[in-house]
């Protein structure tokens, strides 16, 4: 089944190749026909100019370069929109998501036991190394904020996978970070299967959270809240 993970970039040139080298080998390790389409927000760091330097390496990856435009989930849609595959995933750049497990997560959609697979944090078997008490309290207020929205038990998970299906013909509002939440409200689906993941902390670089982050957080959780309480009725 060919499948299509996008990675969305911002300054990730010295984790991209370390990334690519273990999704290539993963798909090829278990034989799933994968593409990998990297968009970056023309990063500083030229991490564009790194994704197009292993494009000559790695033939299933692709690569975009915004010049214009900034945001993870509008960067995704971008990538989404790149492809023709029946399955579409979501990545980290930063080395936090593992990329082993790839196939359990391709596999309930394969087999149509599922039609959105979650990489989870917060269920048994999953968890995250190396955080500060004061991230893990954000994490959780910010999953406990969503009770409203979605039974999912991490659904600010930014590693999932989907049937293309989910997102045909729905209007996505792409703000901020957390695409995969505003497709669980939005999308059109009927099974949701989560999958333990254990969260790794960044190699290189910073992280992008801060101030602005938040303040889209929580005005894409009012738009979210307004969607799904007074609009869709």
């Amino acid at each position: 089944m060919d499948i299509t993970i996008v990675i969305p970039t911002y300054n990730e040139s010295e984790n991209l190749p370390i990334l690519i080298e273990k999704i290539t080998e993963v798909l090829d390790g278990n034989k799933l026909e994968g593409k990998i389409i990297v968009v970056d927000d023309d990063s500083p760091d030229e991490t564009w100019k790194t994704a197009l330097e292993l494009k000559n390496r790695y033939a299933n990856l692709e690569v975009l370069r915004r010049r214009d435009k900034r945001g993870l989930s509008s960067a995704v849609l971008e990538g989404f929109a790149m492809s023709k595959s029946p399955i579409l995933g979501v990545m980290d750049a930063d080395l936090s998501h593992p990329p082993e497990k790839i196939p359990e997560l391709v596999e309930p959609i394969i087999n149509r036991e599922a039609d959105i697979t979650i990489g989870s944090r917060y269920i048994d078997e999953g968890g995250i190394e190396k955080w500060s008490i004061g991230r893990k309290v954000y994490s959780k207020i910010a999953t406990l904020l969503v009770l409203g929205l979605t039974d999912v038990k991490d659904p600010m998970s930014g590693f999932f996978f989907l049937r293309r299906e989910v997102i045909e013909n729905k209007e996505l509002n792409p703000l901020g970070f957390k695409i995969g939440l505003e497709i669980l409200v939005r999308g059109k689906y009927e099974n949701v299967i989560e999958v333990p993941i254990l969260f790794g902390d960044r190699i290189h670089g910073e992280s992008k959270l801060g101030g602005g982050v938040v303040r889209d957080y929580l005005v894409h959780l009012s738009n979210l809240y307004i969607y799904k309480y007074i609009l869709r009725k």
